[in-house]
């Protein structure tokens, strides 16, 4: 796991509707894994806000910038939600 991995992801779910797609209609976190991994986009919560970081600092326009941002919320939202059948405590 590399902070480069959550860099390319960042790249690629910018540009690639495709993949970006096959992650929300992924029914389980397993599943979302695995089309990561198959993508060779391993990384940990962490390695992405680190890359996330990186990213937006070098970000030149606002519009970038807030296209990043709206990333962020999308994969932090999609990561966080519960597989189906999972009850909250």
């Amino acid at each position: 796991m590399t902070i480069q991995n959550a860099i390319n992801f960042i790249r690629q779910t910018q540009h690639d509707h495709d993949l970006r797609s096959k992650l929300v209609k992924a029914d389980t976190s397993q599943i979302r894994q695995k089309i990561l991994d198959q993508n060779d986009l391993i990384f940990t919560p962490e390695e992405f806000e680190e890359a996330y970081s990186l990213t937006l600092f070098k970000c030149q326009h606002q519009e970038d910038a807030d296209a990043l941002m709206a990333l962020r919320m999308w994969w932090i939202m999609l990561y966080r939600s519960p597989d189906p059948g999972v009850t909250s405590p």
